[in-house]
């Protein structure tokens, strides 16, 4: 797959280095030369990122510079229905709330951010874990139980 400019950065893309271009022809700022030292057409842009200690601000600004540079040949581009819905993501919060309250919203955020997503890029696959971190926020154990037993049943719904 060749890059195309107007792609935008998902953290599960996979790049190689393109045949086409050099990094010896374009000016690289130290950043960008070490991400390009760890594409092996393997590791995902989220993988580079966390090894480099990247925020996603300056990973999606660097791979979509080295991407309009020619430097970058995509090697896999995520499904686009692997991404959790938005409506999906309401009942989750929904449900979440019930248990824990108001503070569901800032409890569900840090999840987020522990694991490196946002409500718009969180994928399907990564729901359980999602979900298991969420239900450690509660403390009462019964209730734990009650909230992943009926995630446990939405989660069935969405994935099938």
């Amino acid at each position: 797959m060749a890059a195309d400019e107007n792609v935008r950065i998902h953290q599960d893309m996979v790049f190689k280095l393109s045949p086409r271009r050099s990094p010896s022809e374009v000016k690289l700022r130290s950043m960008e030369w070490a991400i390009v030292t760890q594409l092996n057409g393997e590791k995902s842009v989220a993988q580079i990122a966390e090894i480099l200690a990247l925020s996603p601000e300056e990973t999606e600004e660097m791979f979509t510079r080295l991407m309009e540079a020619g430097l970058l040949e995509l090697v896999k581009m995520p499904e686009k229905n692997s991404f959790v819905s938005a409506e999906f993501f309401e009942e989750i919060e929904y449900q979440f709330t019930y248990f824990v309250g108001p503070v569901a919203s800032v409890l569900i955020e840090d999840v987020l951010g522990e694991l490196k997503r946002s409500r718009n890029n969180i994928e399907k696959k990564q729901l359980p874990l999602f979900i298991e971190l969420l239900s450690l926020e509660i403390s009462d154990e019964d209730k734990r139980y009650q909230f992943q037993k009926i995630m446990l049943k939405k989660l069935k719904e969405e994935l099938s």
